[in-house]
């Protein structure tokens, strides 16, 4: 049971991990064209 507990975490780490790598980007990203856009209509 202890090994499927520690899997299932594992498992659940990886999936946050990666979460965070692509969610930031695309939250970076959607910033960065906001700034643009704002510029432009100035």
């Amino acid at each position: 049971m202890q090994h499927m507990t520690h899997n299932y975490m594992l498992g659940l780490a990886v999936l946050v991990f990666a979460f965070i790598v692509f969610y930031v980007p695309m939250v970076y990203a959607f910033l960065a064209i906001r700034k643009q856009q704002r510029k432009q209509n100035k």
